[in-house]
Order: C-alpha cells, then sequence, then structure tokens
C-alpha cells in the first residue's frame, strides 16, 4: 500500500513532531508497504538499526539518520559515513565475558575509535533485560528501551516480529527466499516471542507508538 502526501497534513505533522520525540526505523521488509520517507525525515530524531540502508529506499524511509544503533556483530558493515551519534548495545553476558576488551572488537568492527561511540554499561544492558524479560534481546528491543530512557515520545516502525516475519527489507530475493523457506535462519539467539509481548505491551500503556498512527 502506498502513502501519498494527502493522506496527512503539514499542520498536523508540526503539532505532532518535537525535539523530545524520536522515531525508530526497524528493518522489517514491512516498510516496503508504505512511503513515509518525508514523515520520517520531519522528525528531529531519527534512529536506526545495524545494517539499514537508504540507497533507493528514501521514499519508504527517508534520508537522515542521526543515531545509528547497533550491537557490533560479526556481520555488520562497516559505514563511509557514520550518524552524529552511535550507540552500541552488546548483550550483558558478553560485556560481563569481555570487560573493557569488548572495545577492541568494537573499534574494529565499527571501523571508528571508542571516543566515537557510547555503549551502555554492563549494568545498564542486565537492567534492560529485567525490563523486558529477555535474556539477550535483539538491537531492536535494546534500542526502543534506551529511548524510553532518552526521549519523551517514541515513534517505531518496522519491527516485524508483529507480523512474524525475519526478512528484511533490504535482503537479496535468494535471502528472503531461504528465510521464508526456514533453510536460512535468523534471530534464532533470541526469544521473539517475548519480545513481541513486551513491545505490544509498551504500545498498549502509550509509552511508544507506531509510525502510521500518523497516517
Amino acid at each position: 500500500m502506498d502513502i501519498s502526501q494527502d493522506k496527512y497534513s503539514t499542520s498536523e505533522l508540526e503539532n505532532n513532531i518535537s525535539s523530545k520525540k524520536i522515531c525508530l526505523i526497524a528493518n522489517g521488509e514491512s516498510i516496503l508497504n508504505f512511503e513515509l520517507g518525508e514523515i520520517i525525515d520531519q522528525f528531529p530524531n531519527v534512529g536506526r538499526i545495524n545494517n539499514y540502508s537508504l540507497d533507493g529506499y528514501n521514499k519508504n524511509i527517508g534520508s537522515k539518520t542521526d543515531i545509528w544503533f547497533n550491537g557490533a556483530n560479526q556481520n555488520l558493515k562497516k559505514r563511509k559515513k557514520t550518524a552524529a551519534r552511535i550507540v552500541v548495545l552488546i548483550p550483558a553476558s558478553i560485556l560481563k565475558e569481555k570487560g573493557q576488551n569488548i572495545h577492541i572488537r568494537v573499534e574494529r568492527r565499527l571501523g571508528i575509535s571508542k571516543s566515537e561511540y557510547e555503549m551502555p554499561s554492563y549494568s545498564d544492558m542486565e537492567r534492560y533485560e529485567k525490563l523486558c524479560g529477555v535474556i539477550r534481546p535483539t538491537t531492536g528491543t535494546s534500542s526502543i528501551i534506551w529511548a524510553l530512557e532518552n526521549f519523551q515520545e517514541i515513534f517505531i516502525h518496522g519491527f516485524d516480529f508483529f507480523i512474524s516475519s525475519k526478512a528484511h527489507y533490504n535482503d537479496s530475493a535468494i535471502v528472503t527466499w531461504l528465510i521464508k523457506k526456514g533453510i536460512m535462519k535468523k534471530g534464532h539467539k533470541h526469544d521473539m516471542g517475548a519480545e513481541k509481548i513486551y513491545i505490544e505491551s509498551l504500545i498498549q500503556s502509550g509509552n511508544i507508538r507506531q509510525l502510521t498512527e500518523l497516517l
């Protein structure tokens, strides 16, 4: 479904967007069903996750990135142009195991120095796990919890565990087919069902909102 500009008004957007708001864009393939780029780019803070892509997807998810959330995972792609703010979300168990040596891995995988990113502490990440009731939550869920503690209003888009999809919008056709056939496994280290319940509870309580509510 394409969303054209006449579905919303400029005044409505201006009333709904302030500097204390953030829009978190995940990588679910459902974002291809909407053209929300203009709405997203009007947010003063836009956060994106792990291996997001912008080229070719501006109509769907906009063009600006203010915060890059990532887990410094093995498959993370280095970026020639990084966001103004980088938040690295490492699971508590890994932080406990690696200690300060974790920065060696993060610097190598991101291609930047320690001074260029921020990383919640072991106690912070342990607290995140207790809040969501999930051991080793995904970067997406961790970014939502981080946002709840740093912004007053949070909008989310493209978090597809709501529809039980593990494919990403920028996966190749072959990768998408392999995932849907169950041949390639994604997210097997995470309890997606429990994360879904937690995020849905935040939506129900009004702590976060889905971006499509602005339409």
